[in-house]
């Protein structure tokens, strides 16, 4: 994985190398690395390549694909992580895909559907392309799938994770139909050596208690990847058993949150009661890459060792160490600053400060952007809790009218 170090002044690619955990116990949920090794080594990596996507399609590919098409930020992630990113040629070219180095030299695949109000499939730009394989995640809309299966299209649509199990197997698959299995392995490895890292950190520090905010209303509960991401990190999220993403208020007062959680960029939520919670009341704001937040990535342990090494930074230099001294060579010069200086102690408003390559303030892992070039104009645009909510709605209604 690219190495764009973290600091308290920028949030990037923190990578401790592959399997950086020897000799340190793990007690929590999270990373099962039998398990995604099992996986790993039950890949058929070669060609031709016959799978199933989870619509049940059988999905069957002659040869390595030189030339891809993925429809979200959260594939490409993938690819450029496995350095195979000239594959690529076409992708969702927007502010949310910056600081992926050279996306802005790819073609841009979606359009905006006045009648849905959201950015979806651009099927002739990605017809023109002629790619081997569309990588599809799950978020795109099933009938722009078929849409593009009709019109000659190989595509490849993917399971949604809800665990980080889950999504390191979506990564080797990942790797599996773009003929870059190894180079997945190496992904994967490094980004369970980082959360076990942390895991291992954070077993027995006290959880303090946040709040997700998207500043639309909308949080994140238990069941998806970014609650995982929190808890992961040794955060308890006071939202876990709300009944839905969107939030009632009184909820959120009576939790009284002791930090809130924000994008880099974005405004908070207004509702009666906010200002007198815990958080904001001591000024006690961690803002977050909404793009990282959102995108399911190996970039997600960049996020979760971010958040440890603001919440538990003693605990975090001490586990570095120990992995360190234990045999397992992070491949890093431990030049992080111990995370001490990082502290949250003072209240401080962005002690994440997180900009990558260039400022992304929209984060959304779905195509939607509010018409695309004005999806930035509030400093943020939608999160992914809020596009998961009317991409939901979209699908319901999609569903529903070809019954």
């Amino acid at each position: 994985m690219r190495r764009h170090r973290l600091t308290a002044g920028v949030l990037v690619v923190i990578a401790l190398g592959l399997l950086c955990t020897a000799g340190v116990a793990v007690g929590q949920p999270g990373i099962d690395t039998q398990q995604t090794t099992t996986l790993t080594q039950e890949l058929d990596c070669g060609f031709p390549l016959t799978v199933e996507d989870n619509t049940g399609e059988t999905v069957e590919i002659d040869e390595e694909p030189q030339e891809i098409v993925t429809l979200l930020p959260s594939v490409a992630q993938q690819i450029w992580e496995m350095d195979a990113e000239e594959k690529v040629t076409g992708m969702p070219v927007r502010e949310w895909t910056a600081y992926l180095e050279g996306s802005q030299n790819k073609t841009h695949v979606l359009e905006f559907d006045e009648s849905v109000g959201l950015s979806v499939p651009n099927t002739e730009a990605i017809v023109d392309l002629d790619p081997d394989i569309v990588l599809a995640p799950n978020e795109v809309p099933e009938d722009a799938v078929t849409e593009l299966r009709e019109a000659g299209q190989t595509v490849y649509y993917y399971e949604r994770p809800s665990e980080l199990d889950g999504l390191t197997d979506i990564i080797n698959r990942t790797g599996q139909l773009i003929g870059e299995c190894g180079a997945a392995t190496g992904v994967v490895e490094e980004m369970t050596g980082t959360i076990e890292l942390v895991e291992s950190a954070v077993a027995d520090e006290d959880e303090p208690r946040v709040f997700y905010d998207s500043g639309f209303g909308t949080t994140v509960t238990e069941g998806s990847l970014q609650h995982e991401l929190l808890t992961t990190a040794g955060l308890e999220n006071v939202a876990a058993e709300f009944d839905s993403l969107q939030f009632d208020p009184e909820e959120v007062v009576a939790a009284d949150p002791e930090w809130v959680i924000a994008s880099e960029g974005g405004q908070l939520s207004e509702f009666q009661g906010y200002n007198q919670t815990t958080a904001l009341q001591e000024d006690r704001i961690v803002r977050v890459d909404p793009n990282l937040f959102s995108q399911r990535g190996p970039r997600y342990a960049d996020v979760i060792e971010n958040l440890a090494e603001t919440f538990h930074p003693t605990a975090l230099e001490m586990a570095r160490n120990n992995a360190t001294d234990g045999s397992a060579d992070d491949g890093d010069d431990g030049s992080m600053d111990g995370g001490t200086d990082n502290s949250t102690d003072n209240g401080t408003e962005s002690p994440m400060n997180n900009g990558t390559e260039s400022p992304m303030n929209n984060g959304t892992e779905s195509p939607m952007d509010n018409g695309e070039d004005s999806a930035d104009d509030n400093g943020t645009g939608l999160t992914v809790v809020a596009a998961v909510l009317a991409l939901s709605a979209l699908l319901t209604v999609a569903r529903l009218r070809r019954r």
